[in-house]
C-alpha cells in the first residue's frame, strides 16, 4: 500500500512541476503574440524568444542592430531580471540585473580596456558597494554614487 501511494504522489508531483508547453507564435501580426515563442525583426534588430500580449516577456535573446547581445529576462517589452550583455564591437560585458533595459542590482562589468566593476547598479549607473578593478590590478573599493567613486566607507 505505502509503494502504491509513494507511486502516485512520485507521479503527480512530476507533472506539477513540469514546464509548461512551449507554443510557436502564429500570424504575421506580432501584438497579438501572447504566451507563445517567436522571432521577430526589426530596423536592423532581432528578438527570438517568448512574448506575451505583443511583447517581449519571458526568457530571449536581443540582437541590437551594432551586433551587440542581450540574453536573458524580459518584461513587458525590456530587458528586467537577470541577463548578460556583449557589446562584441568593443569587447564589453554586464552580467547581473536589469530593470527596465538598464542595468539595475547586482552585476558585474568587463570594461574594453581590461577593468572590471563587481557591485551594485542603479538605473544603469555604478551605485552603491562596489570593486573598481584598474586593468593593472589596482582596485578602487567602497561605495560609488552616480557613477562616481566615493571612497572607502571604512575610511571614517
Amino acid at each position: 500500500m505505502c509503494r502504491i501511494l509513494l507511486i502516485i504522489l512520485i507521479f503527480f508531483s512530476s507533472n506539477i512541476f513540469a514546464e509548461p508547453a512551449v507554443i510557436n507564435c502564429k500570424g504575421k501580426d506580432n501584438s497579438k503574440w501572447t504566451n507563445c515563442f517567436g522571432a521577430l525583426s526589426k530596423n536592423g534588430t532581432t528578438y527570438v524568444g517568448n512574448f506575451l500580449k505583443g511583447k517581449m516577456h519571458g526568457k530571449g535573446t536581443f540582437t541590437y542592430s551594432d551586433g551587440a547581445t542581450y540574453f536573458g529576462d524580459f518584461r513587458n517589452g525590456k530587458e528586467s531580471g537577470e541577463g548578460t550583455f556583449i557589446c562584441w564591437a568593443h569587447g564589453a560585458k554586464y552580467e547581473g540585473a536589469f530593470k527596465n533595459g538598464l542595468k539595475h542590482g547586482k552585476g558585474s562589468y568587463n570594461y574594453p580596456d581590461g577593468a572590471t566593476y563587481v557591485g551594485d547598479w542603479e538605473y544603469g549607473k555604478r551605485h552603491g558597494t562596489g570593486i573598481y578593478t584598474f586593468a593593472n590590478g589596482e582596485k578602487m573599493v567602497g561605495e560609488f554614487r552616480e557613477d562616481k567613486y566615493q571612497g572607502n566607507s571604512n575610511d571614517g
